[in-house]
């Protein structure tokens, strides 16, 4: 095992993780996770990997990328296998396919502009002539009709108070909640406001977290917080379970909007958690 090898087991082994857990993490063969470990760098596919595992190793258990492979490099020759060249080839023709789209852009984004302003004029005027249809004619009252109407006001108006009331009680009913389901990671959110929301993640110290969504837009987070750090996650409308997994626990916090989910007190280093989210309806 070389000097390579040595830093990155030990630093895995500091942070807690087993080759099991970095491969779901890295999405890297265990194999090769344990290639790198053992210095037999002639086991992977090619320089070009073993460059881009290396980084991706090193920084999921806290070291310096760009360092460690600076290490790696020194202690190999400074060569340029055919998969590397192949690999800056590639990224050179995927290069020119996004200048030309940029291209196409720049060139026709007057067109794109006056054809959206038009779209939003036509709009307005329909909403807007749809409104004046739709007013009611303004009646003059009949002198008759003064205390019948009287009467339909106080009426009008104790009608209000108590939809006032109703609704300050039913507001107190669907307030935001959340609450420790079955078991001690599992955990219901009730009653999630229309429009905006988030998660917050927030590490007291440096921690890997990884967030995925399920419903909604649906979408998957990873990274490794410094200490103080914070991250939001949009919670998309349609949403029906977050699952999140992290690899310091006990030093990580998360919030539904201003509601703390409370993880239990004495988790251990990497623990998996779920929101399962309940419709409104």
């Amino acid at each position: 095992m070389d000097e390579v090898g040595k830093r990155l087991r030990s630093a895995r082994i500091e942070k807690g993780y087993t080759l099991d857990d970095l491969q779901q993490i890295t999405k890297i063969q265990k194999r090769y996770l344990l290639a790198l470990e053992q210095g037999k760098f002639d086991e992977l596919p090619g320089d070009f990997y073993v460059r881009g595992f290396i980084k991706q190793y090193a920084t999921t258990v806290g070291l310096d990328g760009e360092e460690i492979v600076n290490d790696y490099e020194a202690q190999t020759p400074a060569t340029r296998p055919r998969d590397y060249e192949q690999g800056v080839s590639k990224t050179r023709t995927a290069g020119h396919r996004n200048n030309s789209v940029g291209k196409w852009l720049r060139d026709n984004l007057g067109k794109v502009i006056i054809g959206l302003v038009a779209l939003v004029i036509i709009a307005s005027l329909y909403f807007y002539v749809s409104r004046l249809a739709n007013q009611p004619k303004t009646q003059i009252p009949d002198q008759s009709s003064k205390v019948v109407s009287s009467k339909r006001s106080s009426a009008s108006s104790s009608s209000q108070n108590s939809s006032s009331s109703s609704a300050q009680s039913s507001s107190k009913k669907d307030e935001l909640s959340v609450k420790q389901a079955g078991d001690a990671n599992t955990f219901t959110v009730k009653n999630l406001p229309s429009g905006s929301n988030k998660l917050v993640v927030t590490a007291t110290k440096r921690a890997w977290v990884m967030v995925t969504v399920t419903g909604g837009t649906g979408s998957t987070w990873q990274a490794v917080l410094a200490e103080g750090q914070s991250h939001d996650i949009v919670i998309p409308n349609g949403v029906t379970t977050i699952a999140v997994r992290m690899g310091n626990a006990a030093e990580t916090t998360l919030k539904v909007n201003d509601k703390s989910v409370p993880i239990p007190a004495d988790a251990t280093s990497v623990q998996n958690y779920t929101l399962n989210f309940e419709s409104n309806n």
